[in-house]
């Protein structure tokens, strides 16, 4: 077995050299000691998040209804832009029932080690003053201010989601836009779903999401869900066939899943402004004329107005400096580069006055094994439970009409679930009671590669934005 990695390089070329199945384990199984107390941490503050989650539920309260369930932002307690955000913000928050828009959730912890405490101390503790913690958070700012693991970390306790744009009147628009199209009279959507998925042969991970991913997901939607579906995948999944798809169609969901460019290696100003484009079908090396990115979002006509964009590719939601599985693996970068960041293409989507109101993609690198085993790709029967959090989070989008956050917190339960089972491992490992057997190796890996998955799913936008879709 091979353990495939997503993600090319402006060369088009693989970021990560496919590894033997055996190799990974045992860097897996070396790694594991040296950071058995991340995990552990991790475990306990994901565990009681579950647990928390799951008291909220058994309360008669309407999770998808922000007023019921509450809904706060979040800023960095020094962030210099903290009064405009307070200012442009107080709109959308009156109308998600905040009691005082100008008392946003203040985050002030410097490091991972605090972060539990500042869940216990800033969310938590407000059910000792008689207040239900919120359950819809929305963070306010870049990674720099508030980081991506605090987000992966708090989206265990509650529905996250972030806005971080490069200027304060995007923030605008795009509450302006929310606002706008939950009053509106008529969906500005049709009930469609567009699919879109490269296959760059047998011997690439796009193979297999095109094959055990995206092709079964629109037959559901399109047979069980009763969409209008349209399909681009293999050789008709080009860059211009997208583009003109999103210009002329008014899909409620788009759902993408490809190859997500890392410019390893190249200056942070074309790092920020490409990292995480969609790598297209190409007949040879890779060219911009291949990739899907921020620049190709048009700023004076209607551009996905109202829908939701769900990007499965490397890079897609943003490129941490380093690599959270460089504490694991070697081979990976050290470094991504000099600083976190949110990608370019969804803050110019959500930016777009007239453009969607949700993103949903994926930090880092992401793995094929993390949704398929590519030597028993027939495992993946209709449904797997590989697959279940996509599908789940497609079903809650367009059947059930959820919030976007709230849509994936199947994504934030496997995390949990997998956090818990690698510590288990750990300690049953302590006391002698793990016997490396195939099988038992084999499982490891399994949940490392699908808990590292799980936690980059994140939402770009309001978490409490929903689709408004015809009946």
């Amino acid at each position: 077995m091979k353990v495939l990695g997503f993600g090319v390089d402006f060369k088009g070329k693989p970021l990560f050299a496919p590894v033997a199945g055996k190799e990974f384990e045992q860097q897996l199984m070396a790694a594991l000691k040296r950071n058995a107390v991340r995990v552990r941490k991790s475990a306990r503050a994901t565990s009681v998040g579950f647990s928390y989650r799951s008291a909220i539920k058994r309360k008669v309260v309407d999770m998808g209804d922000p007023r019921q369930a509450g809904w706060s932002y979040l800023v960095q307690h020094k962030d210099p832009q903290r009064e405009d955000y307070e200012r442009i913000l107080a709109p959308l928050a009156r109308e998600r029932g905040m009691a005082d828009p100008a008392a946003p959730l203040l985050f002030d912890e410097e490091g991972p080690d605090e972060w539990l405490d500042w869940i216990n101390d800033s969310y938590y503790s407000r059910r000792l003053e008689g207040k239900t913690p919120p359950h819809y958070i929305l963070i306010v700012g870049g990674p720099e201010r508030v980081p991506f693991r605090f987000q992966s970390l708090l989206d265990t306790v509650a529905s996250v989601g972030r806005l971080a744009f490069d200027n304060v009147d995007d923030l605008s628009q795009y509450v302006s836009k929310v606002l706008r199209l939950e009053k509106a009279d008529e969906p500005t959507v049709t009930r469609e779903a567009l699919f879109f998925a490269p296959d760059g042969g047998p011997d690439d991970p796009t193979h297999f999401s095109r094959r055990y991913m995206v092709e079964p997901m629109a037959t559901h939607v399109e047979k069980d869900l009763s969409f209008n579906v349209r399909r681009l995948v293999g050789n008709q999944a080009t860059k211009q066939n997208l583009v003109e798809a999103l210009k002329t169609q008014r899909p409620a969901l788009v759902y993408t899943a490809s190859h997500g460019l890392g410019a390893l290696g190249e200056s942070e100003e074309t790092q920020k402004r490409y990292n995480g484009a969609v790598c297209c079908q190409r007949s040879g090396g890779l060219t911009m004329d291949d990739l899907f990115s921020g620049d190709d979002v048009p700023k004076d006509e209607p551009f996905l107005e109202g829908s939701v964009f769900f990007q499965f590719a490397c890079f897609g939601y943003g490129t941490p400096a380093q690599s959270d599985y460089a504490h694991w693996l070697d081979g990976v970068p050290k470094k991504y580069g000099k600083s976190d960041f949110v990608a370019h293409l969804p803050k110019r989507l959500l930016a777009h006055p007239r453009g969607p109101i949700a993103f949903v993609g994926h930090l880092d690198t992401a793995f094929l094994h993390a949704f398929a085993d590519p030597e028993m790709p027939e495992i993946l029967d209709r449904w797997h439970t590989r697959i279940e959090p996509f599908l789940a989070a497609v079903d809650r989008l367009l059947a059930d009409g959820q919030a976007s956050a709230l849509a994936m917190e199947d994504m934030a339960h496997r995390y949990t679930i997998c956090n818990t089972l690698i510590t288990n491992t750990y300690d049953r490992e302590r006391r002698g009671k793990v016997k490396w057997t195939p099988k038992e190796r084999a499982s490891f890996l399994d949940n490392w590669i699908t808990r590292s998955d799980a936690q980059n799913y994140m939402v770009f936008g309001d978490p409490a934005a929903r689709l408004s879709i015809p009946a």
